[in-house]
């Protein structure tokens, strides 16, 4: 009767309580970006950027983070001018390569059957079905705030991420979400049996480009 989740755990109130903002973005750069201590290095580069004055506080930190991916912050000019692949000079350019224990991507474009042969058609309908998903998101880059209240997140733990059936009713892009983050979402890419050679496994977090020549991508590909 005191409202406490099985074996003693936390009540729901005690749970949405923790369900802050703050939290919630202190989440998703642990668990679906490997940037786990961003948030606290965001509040550091804030305060120098304010001439080392008082401590910044989490709302702060938050707005710095939710306004760079409204329309005209630095992270949603970005994604607008970027490409999940690009080919300069016979090399393929992406993040975090095309193969991993998952699967293979190369030749592989979400909502599209079958293989496209060509890694230079490959790569234009894969960036048109990224503008497509960026336009979604435009159009609707939220969960509603009820949706936001029942996924309760512990600041100290490791929720799963919202349903897809929620991400994908209630989410602009949820698909490029999915896509991008396999690992926090459980999509998983076409079975590769094996590992492609010269390129790294996919990648949660860190940057870095891929190269590939086009020889081999030819090879992945089946050419």
């Amino acid at each position: 009767g005191n409202g406490e989740g099985g074996g003693g755990g936390p009540s729901r109130e005690e749970l949405l309580a923790r369900n802050t903002l703050a939290n919630r973005i202190r989440w998703m750069l642990r668990e679906t970006m490997g940037a786990d201590g961003e948030f606290e290095r965001r509040r550091a580069e804030l305060q120098l950027l304010g001439g080392g004055g008082g401590r910044v506080g989490d709302e702060a930190v938050c707005e710095s983070f939710v306004s760079s991916v409204r329309p005209g912050g630095f992270m949603h000019d970005l994604l607008h001018e970027g490409q999940l692949a690009a080919i300069h000079g016979g090399n393929l350019l992406v993040h975090g390569g095309v193969s991993s224990a998952d699967g293979v991507a190369l030749g592989r474009v979400p909502g599209r059957e079958g293989d496209v042969p060509s890694v230079g058609e490959w790569a234009e309908l894969l960036n048109a079905w990224y503008r497509q998903q960026l336009q979604e998101w435009d159009a609707a880059p939220c969960l509603p705030s009820d949706a936001v209240a029942d996924i309760a997140v512990e600041g100290g733990g490791t929720p799963p991420p919202p349903p897809r059936s929620l991400r994908d009713s209630w989410i602009g892009g949820a698909a490029l979400i999915s896509y991008s983050v396999p690992r926090a979402t459980g999509v998983a890419s076409r079975d590769a049996g094996g590992e492609g050679r010269g390129v790294r496994a996919g990648a949660r977090g860190g940057g870095g480009l891929d190269l590939l020549a086009e020889e081999e991508l030819e090879e992945e590909t089946g050419e």
